[in-house]
This record gives C-alpha cells, sequence and structure tokens, in this order.
C-alpha cells in the first residue's frame, strides 16, 4: 500500500488553521497554559496529526509569530504605498494607527509574543528585534518621502514605534476611546 502525501497547497491551508486556533487559544490562555492537546481538541484532529504538522509548541509559537509580524509590516506598507501621492503625516499615521488598534486579539496576541520574547524565548526575541528594526526604517522612509528633505529620522523612529506599541497596550485596557486623531496631530506637533 503506498502512502500518498498530502498535496503542499493543502499541507499549508492546515498549517493556516493550525495556527489560527493556536493563536485564539493563546489569547485566551496564555502561552504558558496553551497545550498541544488544547490545539488538537480545538481542531477536532488528533495530537498525532498535530505533530505531523508541527513538532512542538515552540515551533507553533514562532510560526505565529513570524505570520503576525508579516502581517502587520505588509499592512504598514499597503498603507505608504496608498498615501504615497500628497498624504500628510498626520493621515499617514492616523491610518496606521487605526489599522494596528483594529483587531483587539491580533493586539492581545501581540503582546503576548512580547511577553514570552521578553522573559526567556531567545530565538523569539530575535524575531522581535528584527522586525522592529524593519519598523523603524519604514518610519524613517515615511518621514523622507512625506517631509522631502534627507534629516536623520533615526531617533525618532523607535519613538513613534515605541508609541504605537503603547497605544496597543492603552486600546486593550480600553483607555484611548476613539482619540486617535488627537493623538497623531499631537504626536506630530511634538516630533517634528
Amino acid at each position: 500500500m503506498k502512502i500518498q502525501k498530502e498535496k503542499p497547497a493543502k499541507h499549508a491551508q492546515k498549517k493556516e488553521d493550525i495556527l489560527d486556533a493556536a493563536s485564539r487559544i493563546i489569547v485566551d490562555k496564555g502561552i504558558k497554559h496553551t497545550s498541544l492537546s488544547d490545539i488538537a481538541k480545538e481542531l477536532g484532529i488528533s495530537k498525532g496529526t498535530l505533530y505531523y504538522y508541527y513538532a512542538s509548541k515552540n515551533d507553533i509559537v514562532f510560526d505565529i509569530a513570524e505570520r503576525h509580524m508579516q502581517r502587520i509590516t505588509e499592512r504598514l506598507f499597503s498603507i505608504i504605498k496608498a498615501s504615497e501621492s500628497q498624504a500628510s503625516l498626520e493621515k499617514i499615521f492616523g491610518a496606521v494607527i487605526e489599522n494596528i488598534l483594529d483587531a483587539k486579539t491580533r493586539s492581545s496576541l501581540h503582546i503576548y509574543l512580547i511577553r514570552e520574547a521578553l522573559t526567556g524565548n531567545s530565538a523569539l526575541k530575535e524575531r522581535f528585534v528584527h522586525t522592529y528594526r524593519q519598523w523603524f526604517a519604514l518610519t524613517e522612509e515615511i518621514f523622507r518621502k512625506v517631509l522631502k528633505d534627507q534629516g536623520d529620522y533615526s531617533t525618532l523612529a523607535p519613538i513613534i514605534v515605541a508609541v504605537l506599541d503603547g497605544l496597543v497596550i492603552q486600546t486593550m485596557f480600553d483607555v484611548q476611546e476613539n482619540q486617535i486623531e488627537n493623538t497623531v496631530s499631537s504626536l506630530l506637533k511634538i516630533v517634528v
């Protein structure tokens, strides 16, 4: 009897389903309290089937982090690309902030992943460092394009990214309600 391998598209889709389920559970229970059994149960598959796709929970967490960071970065790029034609900094950063704060589940996952990276998961920490550097470069690029000068925005970019992280946390606590325009306007008056 010949064992038939799964088609690549089906395999990729099953991995996406696993990551979606694991993300939901992690948001509800946290990374430490999420088990492979929980994920398999959520999907209605056996733990053995789950092992076919992922050898460990860490592998799932790494892929969730990678996918999460990639999605945010892609959204940022698309917002900037769409805003390149004569958009103001206020409009660009307003759109970026709205997009980042749009989904509480994604924000919760972001915070859980940061916590995991800061509490000893060095591989995850490296991924965050790499992605944050990408975000800093992207932020510098926005300032250069919109302000049409080659000023040194290398110290400003990390501040903007830190403000975005802070807004994510405040939104999760419902501290910032519909104040995106005021926040962006005030921030840009201070830094530009």
